[in-house]
C-alpha cells in the first residue's frame, strides 16, 4: 500500500456525523464525482482504485442519500491490471448535489465551500472545512512516500478556479499552497516543505501516518548529520595532517642546519612532538604538551610554529 493510500484510509477511518460526512463527500464529490446518463436516468458515479475507500465511500453515500446505490468493478487488460471500483448513485442526484453545495440549481458546480455557517460556532466551522479538505484530498490528493528524500504533497485540479479557490481555503489554515500549470486542462496545487506536508496531515486527521511521516524524517535528518559530520572530520583532517607534513619538513630544516638550539626548550618540544605525530591537531598537541609538563595552550601552540616557520625560512 502507498503512503497516500495510507493516508487517504486513516481519514476514512474516522466516524463521521451527519454535518462532518456531508462536507466530506460535497469535498470528495465535487472533484471526483461524474454525471451520467443511462436509460433516460441521470446517475452519479464515484471512482476509486481502492476497494477500503471505495467501501468507506459507499457507506458515507448510504447516509446522505436516499436513492439506489450499486458496485461495480472493472480491471484494465494491460500489464499493469489496475482495478477499478465504481459506486453509481441513481435517484434524484440534482437534489442531492443541490443539497452538498457541489453545484446550484442551473446544475453548475459551486467551487467554493459554501453551507450555512451563520448558526454554528466558529470551531465547529473550522471542523467542517477540515472535513471538506480530507474529502478533497482523497479525491484528488497524493503524498510522497516518507521514505523519499523528496517532500511532496499535491492535487490535481482540472481547472485553474478550482486550484486558486484552494490556495485561499488553506491560507485560512497557514498553509502556503502553489500552483503549477502542468495542460490546458490540469493544474497543480502543492507543498514541498517537510514540516507543511506533517502539518497538513495533521489538519486532515491523519495521525498515524503523521507518526511515521515523522520518525522517517527524523530518522533520515539523523543519519544525513552523521554523514555531515563524518565529512567534515574527514577533510579536517586531511587539513591538519597537510598542515603536520608542512611543519615536519620545516623542522626537518632546522635541524638539519642544526639550529634547534635557537630556539626555546618548549619550541624543541614542540617538534619532537610534530615529528612523532604528523597529523595530530593544535588540540592534541597542547595535550601532549601538557603532559610533558609544559603549561600552554592551543593559540600557544600556534605561535610556536609560528616562531618555527619563521626560523626555517630564515635559514
Amino acid at each position: 500500500m502507498s503512503f497516500a493510500l495510507e493516508v487517504k484510509s486513516e481519514v476514512l477511518a474516522h466516524e463521521f456525523d451527519e454535518n462532518l460526512s456531508k462536507c466530506f463527500l460535497a469535498g470528495f464529490i465535487k472533484y471526483n464525482g461524474d454525471l451520467i446518463f443511462s436509460n433516460n436516468k441521470e446517475k452519479l458515479r464515484l471512482t476509486s482504485n481502492s476497494n477500503k475507500i471505495a467501501r468507506s465511500i459507499f457507506k458515507l453515500c448510504k447516509q446522505n442519500f436516499s436513492g439506489l446505490i450499486n458496485i461495480g468493478i472493472s480491471q484494465a487488460k494491460n500489464s499493469n491490471k489496475v482495478t477499478t471500483y465504481y459506486i453509481i448513485l441513481e435517484g434524484q442526484i440534482s437534489v442531492f448535489l443541490q443539497s452538498l453545495n457541489v453545484v446550484d440549481k442551473n446544475q453548475i458546480k459551486i467551487v467554493e465551500f459554501i453551507f450555512d455557517f451563520k448558526k454554528l460556532s466558529k470551531d465547529l466551522v473550522k471542523n467542517l472545512k477540515r472535513a471538506y479538505i480530507a474529502g478533497v484530498f482523497v479525491a484528488i490528493g497524493s503524498v510522497n512516500s516518507p521514505n523519499t528524500t523528496n517532500y511532496h504533497l499535491e492535487l490535481q485540479f482540472k481547472d485553474l478556479a478550482s486550484a486558486k479557490y484552494w490556495v485561499v481555503l488553506l491560507k485560512d489554515f497557514n498553509f502556503e499552497f502553489k500552483v503549477l500549470k502542468r495542460s490546458e486542462k490540469l493544474y497543480i496545487s502543492y507543498i514541498k516543505k517537510s514540516l507543511l506536508v506533517s502539518d497538513f496531515l495533521k489538519l486532515i486527521d491523519a495521525y498515524q501516518c503523521v507518526m511515521e511521516f515523522e520518525n522517517a524524517r527524523i530518522s533520515r535528518e539523523f543519519h544525513n548529520n552523521i554523514n555531515r559530520t563524518n565529512n567534515v572530520d574527514v577533510y579536517n583532517n586531511k587539513k591538519a595532517l597537510v598542515v603536520g607534513l608542512k611543519q615536519v619538513d620545516q623542522i626537518s630544516k632546522i635541524q638539519s642546519k642544526i639550529a634547534s638550539s635557537q630556539l626555546s626548550i618548549k619550541a624543541q618540544a614542540l617538534m619532537e612532538l610534530r615529528i612523532e605525530n604528523p597529523d595530530a591537531s593544535y588540540s592534541e598537541l597542547t595535550n601532549k604538551m601538557i603532559e610533558k609538563g609544559f603549561i600552554i595552550t592551543k593559540s600557544g601552540i600556534s605561535n610556536l610554529f609560528k616562531i618555527i616557520h619563521k626560523l626555517s625560512e630564515e635559514l
